[in-house]
């Protein structure tokens, strides 16, 4: 049997909800969509397409490529030269998960070409070993929302799954990237005891209040984030500004996507058509959109020859 081809739509995500921070993410209908296939050469060739691909690498230092080798030499296992297809619908550095995409989509490409028959768990295990925390791949694996936690020590991710909050989101996009690794250099080294269990319990109260279905409680608790929220919202102009608008129609609560700069806005159904057009109106730097949760996780599709 040769394995000829494999398609792949992965979706973005957003992680932290205010206060989960590297630790909560929910998968979002924004998708990187991939078709790989070998191809009787050498080297491996990248083709992007769209606008969110402009700039990528199209040789060895290819953040896919050196993900799935890695993989590959850890089960001992070689991968044929690949034709992979690019298609992204996820800007890049915005805080909206695309380099998670592309690590997920990476471990499935090793896994189906080196016929690795990895699972699902083992391809979460995977991923957080790779990227230190669950927020963004959990969900990109999984969809829905996904609450996780990666014990350093062990190398174990354990993940619990919450039903998908039954209300709008609102991505506001600026035009300017935030690479994470700037929005990681603003935050504190160590908190002090006392700050720890106050954001635990806003944290601990915030997934009770998402399980019960209670948005205003879980609204209240995710604008008062401590862990990254207050230290990284300088980096976002318009962030106060959003807040404030959303406040205006009666969002249950607008926080940092991830790292930045995305700003999201959970609020009710009713609302949010009203909300996004008055962003857009507000924000003309931005790119306001409506954006479903999605539940499917990673779709693959593969084609056999025998």
């Amino acid at each position: 049997m040769i394995k000829n081809k494999l398609s792949l739509k992965v979706p973005a995500s957003t992680a932290n909800l205010g206060c989960g921070f590297d630790s909560i993410g929910m998968a979002l209908n924004k998708f990187l969509y991939i078709d790989a296939q070998p191809i009787r050469a050498q080297q491996w060739k990248f083709h992007h397409e769209g606008p969110h691909l402009n700039g990528l690498p199209d040789d060895k230092t290819n953040y896919i490529y050196k993900t799935a080798q890695y993989v590959a030499e850890k089960f001992n296992v070689q991968l044929p030269a690949l034709e992979i297809k690019m298609y992204s619908d996820i800007p890049l550095a915005r805080g909206l998960g695309s380099s998670a995409s592309a690590l997920v989509a990476a471990l499935y490409i090793a896994n189906y070409f080196g016929d690795i028959e990895l699972s699902k768990y083992e391809l979460l295990q995977l991923a957080t070993e790779i990227e230190g925390h669950p927020d963004n791949v959990a969900p990109t694996i999984y969809g829905g929302l996904v609450v996780g936690y990666h014990n350093a020590e062990t190398n174990i991710t354990d993940v619990a799954h919450i039903d998908v909050p039954n209300v709008d989101f609102i991505l506001t996009i600026p035009e300017y990237e935030l690479e994470t690794k700037k929005s990681r250099a603003v935050l504190p080294e160590t908190l002090n005891h006392k700050d720890a269990v106050k954001y635990s319990a806003i944290s601990n109260t915030m997934i009770s209040a998402l399980i019960q279905h209670n948005y205003e409680l879980a609204g209240k608790m995710m604008e008062q984030d401590g862990l990254h929220e207050p230290y990284r919202q300088h980096l976002i102009q318009d962030f106060a500004a959003v807040k404030q608008k959303a406040h205006e129609y009666g969002a249950y609560a607008t926080v940092m996507s991830g790292a930045g700069s995305t700003i999201m806005t959970m609020v009710k159904k009713e609302q949010s058509g009203p909300l996004v057009r008055a962003l857009r109106q507000s924000f003309e730097n931005c790119h306001s959109e409506l954006v479903t949760v999605n539940t499917e996780g990673v779709v693959s599709q593969s084609i056999h020859k025998y």
